[in-house]
């Protein structure tokens, strides 16, 4: 039984599927980014700690204030606030703005 772990192991080094010494590491790989002023629902649910309901707020936030003028706007939206905003924000970009309202965001 001894040998068959061996083997295994050794097919398995042959293969790149398990790294041994000497052999580079991959990295990790990153989120593509998203347009959140052109992402739909779906898209946006790429983003780590957004679910069906917060994409679903952001595209209705969206629909009724017009594109978002920066990344810290998206911290206006019900259900996303300052920290989660924060966290997206390299993970997020603004594509060219859509035809339509500016969004007026303000502080809170």
């Amino acid at each position: 039984m001894g040998r068959s772990w061996v083997g295994i192991g050794a097919a398995l080094l042959l293969l790149g599927l398990c790294p041994g010494k000497g052999m580079a590491q991959a990295e990790p790989l990153r989120p593509a980014m998203v347009d959140i002023n052109r992402a739909d629902a779906r898209q946006l649910q790429d983003l780590p700690g957004i679910g069906a309901r917060r994409a679903a707020s952001i595209v209705a936030f969206r629909a009724a204030h017009g594109p978002f003028p920066g990344k810290a706007a998206l911290a206006a939206v019900p259900g996303v606030g300052p920290k989660l905003a924060a966290r997206l924000r390299g993970l997020i970009v603004l594509g060219p703005p859509v035809a339509g309202p500016t969004a007026r965001i303000t502080s809170r």
